[in-house]
């Protein structure tokens, strides 16, 4: 990922939302997804691989992406892409401000595969 991208190549709206505790109407704690705002976002394929889970051998791709600066994005985030009737999940899975001027964070992701 470059160091440094125009604002023009955040094009990707992605909505953020966040987990919160709930209960269930047994009274049975859950967690919810929250939405707490919108970023926009340059994204870019990092890597792809093939993985066993329970439903046999699948492919997983982990993204890259570059957005500008949220307070509320974390690790346990999760990014909603919506474009044209698509709706494309992403678990973040780490985000770090390198500069620490809070202009920008670099997101690892990995997308969810219904």
């Amino acid at each position: 990922m470059p160091g440094h991208v125009p604002a023009g190549m955040l094009r990707i709206p992605m909505e953020v939302q966040n987990p919160t505790p709930g209960v269930d109407a047994f009274g049975q704690p859950n967690e919810t997804w929250a939405t707490v705002g919108i970023v926009h976002c340059h994204v870019e394929v990092a890597a792809t691989n093939e993985v066993m889970d329970d439903r046999g051998v699948s492919v997983r791709t982990d993204w890259r992406m570059l957005a500008s600066w949220h307070p509320s994005i974390s690790a346990r985030s999760r990014l909603i892409w919506s474009d044209y009737g698509t709706t494309r999940t992403f678990n973040v899975r780490a985000c770090w401000d390198r500069d620490q001027r809070r202009r920008r964070l670099e997101i690892e992701a990995v997308e969810v595969v219904p």
